[in-house]
């Protein structure tokens, strides 16, 4: 990890027009297995862009802010792990209602958190699942991240990361990093990266996944820069996502 000495600066990683050196994915990953991550799923911007993000429920899905704000269609993919192609069990739906959570900055990235209703009810399966159960207090823990990135890499990718004290994030961010925001960093510069923005942070493990972030950004240092990554802390946005979504939190 590098000396927090000087306060880096932040960048949306998501493959968009907000995003810079938009070439990246997950760094440092591993491959995934169809049904490793039942929840996470992918969506497609304006047929151009592509971002990560989590299926809360059987007719919504989470994402950034960023992923959302400035687009005017989406089409979201559940259950699979290649980026094109088909796969049994793969579902594609058209999307073209969301909610972006009124508080969202998009020069800080605070609250960068958003709701894209599916508009229909997906149908659960081993390959596509959510998760319900939250806790409170991460620092330390291990969490998964996973995501495609903006490469041409095909298959879905994921690492592991510590999550780490806000106190600490501030010494590489400074005043950006709020309560709602949760970091984290990997032990051999691991970390998200371009593209896999909106994506989920669990802990736990295949079949009791927790959601505790929805992937935001990363150091303009550079995805292996060794920074830390951020992402919008779920815990904090648990009752707009129960209106919003009309989840019931537990």
């Amino acid at each position: 990890m590098n000396s927090p000495s000087t306060a880096s600066s932040l960048s949306a990683a998501a493959g968009h027009p907000e995003a810079e050196d938009a070439g990246g994915r997950i760094v440092g990953g591993s491959a995934a297995y169809q049904g490793q991550f039942p929840h996470q799923a992918a969506v497609s911007m304006d047929s151009s862009y592509l971002c990560g993000d989590s299926l809360i429920s059987t007719s919504a899905v989470l994402t950034a802010a960023h992923c959302v704000s400035g687009f005017s269609k989406w089409a979201v993919s559940l259950g699979g792990i290649r980026r094109s192609g088909s796969e049994s069990g793969h579902v594609t739906i058209n999307i073209r209602s969301t909610t972006v959570h009124s508080g969202y900055n998009a020069n800080t990235l605070n609250n960068d958190i958003a709701v894209i209703f599916l508009g229909t009810n997906v149908q659960l399966s081993s390959n596509i699942k959510f998760s319900t159960n939250y806790s409170i207090s991460f620092e330390g823990q291990t969490a998964t991240v996973s995501g495609w990135g903006v490469t041409a890499d095909t298959y879905l990718q994921y690492t592991t990361l510590s999550v780490i004290s806000n106190s600490l994030c501030q010494q590489y961010y400074g005043g950006v990093i709020v309560s709602s925001t949760l970091c984290a960093t990997g032990s051999n510069r691991q970390s998200t990266c371009n593209g896999d923005s909106g994506g989920p942070m669990v802990i736990g493990s295949t079949g009791s996944f927790t959601l505790i972030g929805v992937v935001s950004f990363v150091s303009d240092a550079g995805c292996e820069s060794g920074d830390p990554s951020g992402y919008a802390r779920v815990t904090s946005f648990l009752n707009w996502i129960s209106s919003t979504a009309g989840v019931s939190i537990s």
